[in-house]
């Protein structure tokens, strides 16, 4: 391997050395705490509260629903033991009325003859809707109207397409609905395999890398020491603040006061070097917004960097996957041993808006997801965040802490901050490696389009 040299630093003032102001740190902490906290492990709850009160259904809810559905509907001509047992699997999610309606049309859509979609809606609660309860009733029995489906589909979404004709005749969408779960789950095993043959093939890159790394054949193109840096906290800081100030307006005043603020606290934070007396290009250089061997070099790196960020999250992952079963079984031992839900991290928002959205609004989510989030969240947690602490951390505690913060300010809730701090990791591994930002972010942007996809392809 060729040893890598960091680029040529470029003449600074002694005002480019400036430590970062005393606000930073407290506006961070505040910031993570609103976001991270508040909105993320407390809001949650109280809307959980509300819906049961109320009897609304979380889009988002919903839509992991009909991706279990679909897998169940494509699996039940190939083995109709396994699709039994998915089915079992998949009634320990119906916690509310709408889900156990849904879960009855499936029911009688698979046509399994031990299937008892009647019974299944006896289990309905009390303040179940009398009219969407009837029209389910009457599919199974009889079938339903063209309005009646509409009315129905109106509650449920996607499900009511499982409704039977009138007269007990197939639904009339029967045939396009098991050829794309079918398309979905040859989709979804090649995913599987080609994640895992990823996950293999990065932590094989990953060792031999650390390894050329540990013999000095090949050297970090990252310069902790480079600046400026102070103003790249106070950076981070204007960004995590003017957002947090905008969900709270958003909440308390008018929704669109939460959208303006992501605009301002992109704009902000790259003026605010003007303003601290840091010319633009020492910023530019020191953030990591730069050509570094040339774009396209940076993006074949960052997509054969994302196969070393594969493995890093599959460790996070696996904790994630082990604290669930902890707190699962924890719940479970408190209720006297009552089956329940199983318990994971909270489902993105972005799912409930793919399967509500129409192609256009679907369109928007993949800009958000992989284009817009991986160019501004790389600028500020792998620019800005990373370069500060690297001034003062390995990269070790560095990527930690970096990923943390990353991995909080998601809606995942706590059970995935492991995961995704992972993820955040192995993106300032990229960072660490390459310098330049190109190559996180792409390897951000492929991590964040294939999962829309796929989302896409199953809702």
């Amino acid at each position: 391997m060729t040893e890598q040299s960091s680029p040529p630093p470029l003449p600074l003032s002694d005002e480019a050395d400036r430590p970062a102001a005393w606000w930073s740190w407290p506006v961070i902490i505040l910031a993570v705490f609103f976001i991270g906290w508040s909105v993320n492990l407390f809001a949650p709850k109280a809307m959980e509260e509300i819906k049961e009160e109320q009897g609304m259904i979380d889009a988002g809810d919903l839509a992991l629903f009909k991706i279990q559905s679909r897998v169940i509907i494509a699996a039940a001509p190939l083995s109709e033991t396994d699709a039994l047992g998915s089915l079992d699997e998949l009634r320990s999610y119906a916690q509310n009325d709408a889900l156990v309606m849904a879960l009855a049309l499936l029911e009688d859509f698979l046509g399994i003859e031990s299937l008892k979609p009647l019974e299944t809606l006896d289990s309905l609660s009390a303040e179940a809707t009398p009219d969407t309860k009837a029209l389910i009733e009457k599919s199974i029995r009889l079938g339903l109207t063209t309005e009646e489906r509409k009315n129905l589909e109106g509650e449920l979404g996607w499900f009511a397409e499982l409704a039977r004709e009138v007269e007990g005749k197939a639904p009339p969408a029967e045939k396009k609905i098991r050829l794309h779960s079918m398309i979905f789950l040859v989709l979804a095993s090649l995913l599987f395999v080609g994640v895992a043959l990823g996950v293999t093939v990065g932590a094989v890159l990953l060792i031999l890398q650390l390894r050329a790394e540990k013999m000095r054949q090949l050297k970090n193109r990252f310069s902790p020491t480079a600046l400026p840096r102070g103003v790249m906290l106070e950076s981070f800081a204007l960004y995590l603040g003017i957002m947090a100030l905008g969900d709270l307006g958003g909440q308390f005043v008018h929704p669109g006061i939460s959208y303006a603020s992501y605009i301002v606290a992109v704009i902000l934070p790259f003026l605010w070097p003007f303003f601290r007396g840091i010319e633009w290009r020492h910023f530019r250089r020191s953030i990591g917004w730069h050509r570094g061997d040339g774009v396209w070099r940076e993006i074949g790196a960052g997509c054969v960097g994302y196969l070393k960020v594969m493995a890093i999250a599959s460790i996070g992952i696996a904790i994630t996957v082990i604290l669930s079963a902890i707190v699962g079984s924890l719940a479970a031992a408190g209720e006297a041993g009552e089956a329940g839900a199983p318990v994971g991290p909270q489902t993105h928002p972005i799912v409930g808006w793919i399967y509500l959205g129409d192609l256009r609004e679907r369109l928007l989510c993949f800009f958000l997801a992989a284009v817009f989030a991986p160019v501004f969240e790389e600028l500020f947690f792998r620019g800005a965040l990373h370069r500060w602490l690297r001034g003062r951390f390995g990269f070790l505690a560095s990527a930690l802490l970096t990923g943390a913060i990353f991995a909080a300010l998601h809606p995942q809730g706590w059970l995935g901050i492991p995961a995704l701090a992972a993820i955040g990791v192995g993106f300032s591994l990229l960072r660490e490696s390459r310098d330049s930002l190109i190559a996180p972010m792409v390897a951000h942007s492929i991590n964040n389009g294939v999962l829309v996809t796929m989302l896409c392809i199953a809702l």
